[in-house]
């Protein structure tokens, strides 16, 4: 029998060990109950397994036919979700409840050899589930195959456009070899979101089928899978119950403030959501402390909007509450094209044309997003500075980190990093090779498309390898992940001015990097606690990687070609919105082909650059008073997270954020602070329940009924689900302006 490795129970595990009927042993002292705190990082060790069995196959045919078969699907999944009014990502937890059951099954029927070794294990569910996600995350790269297809009339090649997927991948890829030291080792880089998951894991394969974890799991899956029929498809009402608009079905005074069950409505302010694809699982799963930084932004978010709107700031009142498009002066929807030629800026049509003007609201949200990004800077500087020397002398001056940071308590490492150490590392230059190959074939993406000169493609990536860091820190310990996208944008639009398309490649050059990096890192993390050898992992990740890349490419084009219509509508209807790519082209003509125009100092929107200056200076007066009053706990107060959450509920489907805000109080707060016990063994296993459930009922309503499958079935219109013609949403706020 192969060596089992094992450290000292957790205080939780000795108490489960009692509670699901093993024998204690009575020498052990009564201990109480894990309490985590508000960071959240200790609840690591009441979830993560201690004990490995390092002999364990993990390259089996199983994983390789899960793997395979999961990515595809997730990869599917997750564009379609790009053109979705309520853009959501793939919930790997779904990915992971099929795997399980696949792998289980197969287990059970294949014949017992090369193609089934035995009893399906986690580190093979866990490397299946690594696999699907990598491929399923979104491609921001489609955005601009998306936004040349549908508003330059431009088609990229079959060839470019896979190329340009692959490699903005790719860079991402390579770029997360160099900062694992810090951004994966470490214990207090626990990535909060990824515990549902972790939880799953070791919910499906450490406790009996009485467990009540275990039980907790499949009735929530199964119970919100049929519930979210009703808000999704049946009674759309329920996505959003607004009693004030009930009360006055007329007023569109009460459509802006109250509400939020349609893309761009409204507030949402007082709707309560039954609808958990529009809640969400951070009320369950972001630690205490991200959540009161994001209740300050809530509150500041439906404060400011309504004083700037109806003080008419940025000419509110001539534009629509809340939009992504592009307005004249009037009102009326900017033609892009009346400035162009050859996809730059033509300074004589542009003056007989006049300037474009955001909707107060997507101002508001750029500023407020520029702001968070400086704000995200400083703050990891002023709280981390240390880690990340130290982690650059681990990586670059081959130190290990209990040279450089052995008193550095963000730097310690737990016993799941001790476990996994057995296992060879993946060597730096594999990430080095892959980085290279991917950023020589960007380079000549970028040549070849005259779309970036090569000095613009190497100052990109240099900045995108400065974000990992900042952002890898900001996620794995908060669970936020701050919007670098218009930094860059911002910058691209400053260094090649006039020139939307450039604009677009550099941004996607960038932010695609740090948001396939912050991605993999996690899964990295995830192996990390599963115990899975760190080169199995790298396997996984470069498989679905490649898998996902060529699906959304497929996806992505034959979505543009059987809804281009309605993609270019900024409402959209109720399945399908270009919200994301109107966005995307609507920053790239104001940044890139306009900004030192009207973003620079005396345009009309200054203000969303001066928010960069800002943002440098917010976190200074918490950081200060921390280390004079260190025990008060202003170095919990994280100004890039208050200010990205300022601007919020300036887009999308706002109707969910009071029902998070009570799930946040009652779970994070009070089961955390009050029953320990109950928290420790049983709330992320919830939230994956949820989260599964909810994901399997959208993809089959998508395309069963929804058009993802050609086929769209309108429910019965009744009290929940009123008859758009009736001039109200579904809330029952009116539809007129």
């Amino acid at each position: 029998m192969a060596d089992i490795q094992k450290v000292p129970d957790s205080i939780d595990e000795k108490k489960r060990k009692s509670q699901d009927g093993e024998v204690a042993d009575e020498s052990l002292p009564v201990v109480e109950t894990l309490k985590v705190d508000a960071w959240g990082f200790d609840i690591v060790q009441a979830l993560v397994s201690a004990e490995d069995d390092p002999t364990e196959p993990v390259f089996t045919f199983r994983f390789w036919v899960l793997g395979i078969l999961l990515g595809c699907f997730g990869a599917s999944l997750g564009q379609l979700y790009i053109f979705k009014p309520q853009t959501v990502s793939v919930s790997s937890l779904m990915l992971a409840v099929f795997a399980y059951v696949g792998g289980v099954v197969m287990s059970k029927v294949l014949p017992k050899g090369i193609l089934n070794p035995g009893k399906f294990t986690k580190k093979e569910l866990a490397m299946a589930v690594i696999c699907a996600s990598t491929a399923s995350a979104g491609v921001t790269s489609t955005y601009i195959i998306g936004a040349k297809d549908l508003f330059f009339n431009q088609r990229m090649s079959y060839a470019d456009g896979i190329i340009l997927v692959l490699t903005t991948n790719m860079i991402g890829y390579g770029a997360v070899g160099l900062f694992r030291s810090i951004l994966v080792y470490p214990k207090r880089a626990f990535y909060p979101t990824a515990l549902a998951r972790v939880s799953l894991f070791e919910t499906l394969f450490s406790r009996s089928l009485n467990d009540s974890a275990f039980k907790l799991f499949w009735i929530a899956l199964g119970a919100l899978f049929v519930w979210t029929f009703f808000p999704q498809y049946l009674t759309p009402t329920l996505i959003g119950v607004s009693f004030f608009c009930i009360a006055n079905r007329s007023n569109p005074t009460f459509t802006k403030l109250f509400g939020g069950v349609n893309n761009n409505e409204g507030l949402g302010i007082g709707s309560i959501s039954l609808d958990w694809n529009n809640i969400g699982d951070s009320g369950l799963t972001l630690p205490w402390v991200t959540q009161l930084n994001q209740y300050a932004g809530f509150i500041g978010c439906v404060t400011m909007i309504p004083i700037l709107y109806y003080n008419n700031v940025w000419n509110a009142k001539t534009f629509p509450f809340m939009s992504q498009s592009l307005y004249r002066a009037n009102g009326t929807k900017y033609v892009q094209a009346n400035i162009l030629t050859n996809n730059t800026l033509d300074e004589t049509k542009y003056a007989a044309y006049g300037q474009p003007y955001y909707a107060m609201s997507w101002a508001f949200n750029t500023m407020m997003q520029n702001m968070s990004v400086t704000a995200a800077i400083v703050h990891i500087l002023l709280y981390h500075h240390a880690e990340i020397i130290a982690a650059f002398k681990a990586t670059f001056f081959k130190k290990s980190i209990s040279e450089v940071g052995a008193d550095n308590q963000f730097l310690q490492t737990d016993e799941s990093y001790r476990l996994t150490s057995v296992h060879p590392e993946v060597p730096l230059h594999w990430y080095g090779i892959l980085l290279v190959i991917a950023l020589a074939l960007g380079l000549y993406q970028s040549i070849r498309e005259e779309t970036l000169p090569w000095w613009a493609f190497i100052v990109t990536m240099l900045i995108s390898v400065f974000f990992i860091i900042i952002s890898g820190l900001m996620v794995s310990v908060t669970g936020f992940n701050p919007p670098f996208s218009t930094f860059i944008q911002l910058i691209g639009g400053f260094l090649l001015p006039g020139r939307p398309i450039s604009n677009m490649y550099m941004t996607v050059f960038g932010s695609n990097t740090v948001s396939e990096a912050i991605s993999l890192l996690q899964d990295l993390k995830i192996g990390q606690y599963m115990k899975v050898p760190p080169r199995a992992v790298f396997a996984a990740q470069m498989v679905g990687g490649i898998i996902g890349a060529l699906v959304h490419y497929l996806l992505n084009e034959i979505i543009l070609q059987s809804k281009h219509e309605i993609l270019q509508d900024p409402n959209g209807d109720n399945n399908w919105s270009g919200q994301n790519i109107i966005g995307f082209n609507t920053k790239a003509i104001t940044f890139g082909t306009l900004a030192p125009k009207i973003l620079a100092v005396g345009g009309t929107y200054e203000w969303l650059s001066y928010a960069f200056i800002v943002g440098i200076f917010i976190p200074i007066p918490f950081y200060v008073l921390h280390r004079l009053y260190p025990k008060i706990g202003f170095d919990k107060v994280n100004m890039s997270i208050v200010s990205w959450n300022f601007c919020i509920f300036t887009v999308g489907v706002n109707s969910g954020w009071l029902t998070r805000i009570v799930l946040g109080l009652a779970f994070q707060l009070y089961l955390r602070t009050y029953k320990p016990e109950w928290f420790n063994k049983h709330n992320y296993i919830l939230a994956a329940g949820l989260n599964a459930g909810t994901q399997l009922a959208v993809f089959v309503m998508s395309f069963a009924f929804q058009g993802a499958g050609g086929v769209t079935i309108n429910p019965p219109y009744h009290f929940l689900n009123p008859d758009p013609a009736s001039g109200v949403y579904s809330d029952y706020c009116t539809r007129s302006k």
